[in-house]
């Protein structure tokens, strides 16, 4: 059972936390390797709005009410709301809980949300979601298209193929996880991800903070897919990595954070196939897009034992100066783990002590690279998602939905296109975005968060003169030049044109109640267009 908690009763909600604190392994405050039982949990708030979803030739076609969309002419928005509504955030308490005495966020993924977003079944008003597929998303007429996962076991009534947004799904318990948990399907190919990042902010400003998850630790093979999860300082979807030498693609070349941390769980330490462990490959710092990777030596590489559909349960320790990586072996049930052990610490100089937490599932290239393309999607799974500190007030959140556009790729898969052409500004706005219930009181900032794609890869390019555009209820257009140091991501980076960006909007573009957003660009090779997806509009007090 949750039991709604608005933020005027943190106080309270901190004492009852701390009663109920006996949790599978260990808090904040305990030492790593106890490994008691029961629950705890912390407190968010906000209203939602959105959609809901059909099928339209294998694919989710978002329709109906306030929150609707067809094709790729935009749509309503979910919502969250710094203060206390009828819908207060949940407050876990009792069970296989997040391991906290003291939680500033926990989710245990009951419940499919009672109305969804673009996160799927998560609840919208904690959770905004970002898929990505870098590598020429907008080529043979289509915008990000993803193909669809087959999923395995969840819940009775579901579809065997899912597309976004339905590839993430809240699975009844089974015997390998004998509670409700999280089901992710990541169908995009060529350095695929679908990121998730909880809209309450994480502070660990001048102290160790904790984030906490179980979650299918598994890596069969790094060609295949994995878990990670990233800590940046904007609210910026889908931040990820882009290793090796410039121009070499085949390492991601992912969405690089302006400012963050990740932690990738990619190593499967040389076992045995089928493998049977997991340790960390890599942390990641970032600093103006400069990456600093730290990398366990191979002679030391410590590893838990992993098993594919079961869960393990990690910890992550983060401060200014260190990051600590703990975890356990698998779980038989989910819900009993053994003690944490150390796979990495890293001395780090992060700049920015506030940020935002997401949970990330990879798809490297699974057609590719599983036994004679068996394998459609990378499925993870998630349960008792968390992290401790204060409650620090969360902005005004409004998202666009994914286009959800129905069509075929070359290969002849059934596909849903997620994203929106910035067509060219001679031509004019391709589509037509909505934003319903925007509410500005006590808003002093409007900020845009959105990922976008470019064409890269040519000197030919005036990539100096990259351009994005925007403008709200029909006003005047607002120019978005790449900065300086996007600019060198872009082109030296090793980068494949997948970038995410945080615009300012001014407030005085912006009305209270429903809003309109349109795209456009300039100087942008149109053969394969720019297009922009995962947008959010972020509004801070």
């Amino acid at each position: 059972m949750k039991l709604p908690v608005c933020h005027e009763d943190v106080r309270y909600v901190m004492l009852i936390a701390v009663a109920l604190a006996s949790t599978h392994c260990g808090s904040s405050t305990q030492a790593h390797g106890s490994a008691p039982e029961g629950g705890a949990g912390g407190a968010e708030s906000g209203g939602s709005g959105g959609k809901t979803g059909g099928a339209a030739n294998g694919g989710t076609q978002a329709t109906g009410g306030s929150g609707g969309q067809s094709g790729n002419t935009g749509g309503a928005t979910s919502s969250t709301d710094a203060g206390c509504t009828s819908q207060c955030g949940p407050f876990p308490t009792g069970g296989a809980r997040c391991s906290l005495s003291a939680a500033a966020f926990c989710d245990t993924f009951d419940a499919p949300a009672a109305t969804p977003g673009r996160a799927g079944e998560l609840d919208p008003s904690n959770w905004s979601a970002a898929r990505e597929e870098p590598q020429a998303p907008t080529a043979n007429g289509l915008l990000i298209p993803i193909s669809g996962a087959t999923i395995p076991a969840c819940r009775s009534g579901l579809p065997t193929q899912e597309f976004p947004e339905l590839d993430t799904l809240v699975c009844n318990a089974n015997a390998s996880i004998q509670s409700s948990h999280l089901l992710v399907g990541v169908a995009a190919q060529n350095y695929g991800e679908n990121a998730y990042r909880i809209r309450q902010p994480f502070d660990f400003a001048g102290r160790t903070g904790k984030i906490v998850f179980d979650a299918q630790g598994y890596v069969e093979s790094p060609l295949l897919g994995w878990v990670s999860v990233e800590l940046v300082e904007d609210p910026a979807p889908g931040p990820s990595f882009a290793a090796g030498n410039s121009g070499t693609y085949n390492d991601e070349g992912e969405v690089v954070p302006r400012s963050g941390l990740e932690v990738q769980f990619q190593n499967n330490c040389a076992g045995s196939y089928p493998p049977t462990v997991v340790g960390v490959r890599s942390i990641f710092t970032y600093d103006n897009y400069v990456g600093t990777a730290y990398t366990p030596p191979n002679e030391s590489i410590v590893c838990v034992t992993t098993q594919k559909g079961n869960l393990n349960h990690f910890e992550i320790d983060v401060s200014q100066s260190k990051v600590d990586v703990y975890a356990t072996p698998f779980s038989a049930d989910g819900l009993k783990f053994g003690a944490p052990q150390l796979l990495y610490s890293a001395n780090v100089a992060l700049k920015f002590s506030r940020g935002y937490v997401s949970i990330t599932t990879h798809n490297h290239a699974t057609l590719k690279y599983s036994m004679n393309g068996s394998e459609d999607a990378w499925f993870s799974r998630w349960d008792n998602v968390g992290f401790d500190g204060p409650i620090v007030p969360k902005a005004k959140e409004y998202e666009i939905p994914d286009a959800l556009v129905p069509g075929t790729n070359p290969n002849n898969r059934k596909v849903v296109s997620i994203g929106y052409k910035a067509a060219d500004l001679a031509t004019g706005p391709a589509d037509t975005l909505h934003l319903h219930g925007v509410s500005l009181d006590g808003v002093k900032t409007a900020r845009l968060a959105l990922s976008a794609w470019y064409l890269n890869g040519d000197s030919s390019y005036k990539y100096d003169q990259y351009t994005l555009e925007f403008r709200f209820n029909g006003g005047p257009w607002r120019k978005r030049p790449l900065t300086a140091a996007e600019l060198a991501e872009l082109t030296g980076g090793n980068n494949q044109g997948q970038m995410a960006h945080m615009i300012d909007v001014p407030l005085t573009d912006l009305v209270a109640g429903d809003n309109t957003l349109e795209f456009v660009s300039e100087n942008i090779p149109q053969n394969y267009p720019p297009a922009v997806s995962n947008i959010d509009l972020i509004l801070s007090p």
